[in-house]
């Protein structure tokens, strides 16, 4: 591997690191160790009112990363599960189809799992619970949502418990929108200010090749544009993150991780015509990098990212060079 600095593409990183030193534990090993792979899969339960309730573990990244989906009638949620940047616990994030934004740390208790989470409506309200995952047998769960009061102490009778069953592993895969009904709440999504800026033209899939080497980027709309997946590869290294807006803040965020053991976090505003992605990098090590990344429309088909530093006021610092990108071709659907 050539030894260069780092060239971040889209507010993914394009890691071109220098060879790893030491192991670093991955989620993968965490969850192998503590004996919880067998929540990996996808999984079913039926409603009281008649509707499938859908949960999906998916390993990513060389299993640096499992996707957590969810679907119930409209409702869909995608998250994002990593080790945290210090590697000692589980960490979650994630959006939903009505404009919620989810985080959280995932536990163990007794022989399952506790995913205690906060989420946070698109006018700012919080709300915490706790959602226990117990193993009844290697095809079958039980989940119990319960309230987390204000003292941090789970509430005595969940809100909801219901018995899921393993389902195979080719079925047709979780929706990734909400498709059944519109929206009925009055607040923007990711794809409104992506349509007010006119960045539609960014989803899709770009490459760029400088010498040997080729840098791909792709970014996919989620949960009916509420957030979108970000791609990115370059030989061996790969990149996986999600882009979400939060409302009552007013900001589009970024997260993600890579299968070297990095943790990536940022967050996206607009210069002028020009989409700027502020990031910052936590390596295995503990050691942290801040860089900004511009991505200039050429025309429809070519995107130029230009790449800078952070310097420590927090102003844009020296200029780290750029690459120029082309779109490509979806590729054709299947019969």
């Amino acid at each position: 591997m050539n030894h260069r600095s780092m060239f971040l593409l889209g507010g993914v990183v394009l890691a071109i690191l220098a060879a790893p030193g030491a192991a670093q534990e991955t989620l993968g090993d965490l969850v192998a160790s503590g004996g919880y792979d067998w929540i990996i899969g996808r999984w079913v339960a039926g409603a009281d009112d008649g509707r499938a309730v859908e949960f999906a573990f998916e390993w990513a990244l060389d299993k640096h990363m499992v996707l957590n989906r969810l679907q119930m009638g409209d409702f869909g949620y995608l998250g994002l599960i990593t080790l945290s940047p210090a590697g000692e616990e589980a960490i979650d994030q994630g959006a939903d189809s009505r404009g919620g934004t989810w985080k959280g740390t995932w536990s163990p208790e007794g022989d399952g799992l506790v995913r205690r989470v906060e989420h946070m409506n698109p006018d700012g309200e919080t709300r915490k619970g706790d959602i226990v995952f117990s193993r009844v047998d290697a095809d079958t769960l039980t989940i119990a949502i319960y309230a987390v009061e204000s003292s941090g102490g789970r509430s005595g009778e969940p809100w909801s418990k219901l018995t899921y069953k393993r389902q195979p592993a080719k079925a047709a895969p979780v929706r990734a929108a909400a498709e059944a009904t519109g929206r009925s709440a009055n607040y923007q999504k990711l794809g409104d200010l992506i349509s007010e800026g006119g960045y539609e033209w960014l989803i899709g899939k770009w490459v760029a090749s400088e010498g040997d080497r080729r840098y791909e980027l792709e970014y996919t709309p989620l949960l009916d544009m509420h957030a979108a997946r970000a791609d990115v590869k370059i030989g061996s290294f790969q990149y996986l993150g999600m882009v979400l807006y939060v409302p009552s803040r007013e900001e589009i965020a970024q997260i993600g991780a890579d299968n070297l053991g990095g943790a990536w976090k940022g967050t996206w505003e607009q210069d002028n015509s020009d989409a700027v992605h502020r990031i910052e990098y936590t390596k295995p090590d503990g050691t942290r990098q801040r860089l900004e990344h511009i991505y200039v429309k050429v025309d429809n088909d070519t995107l130029e990212v230009k790449q800078y530093d952070i310097a420590a006021g927090g102003s844009r610092g020296a200029d780290r060079g750029s690459l120029t990108f082309k779109r490509q071709k979806p590729a054709p659907q299947a019969k």
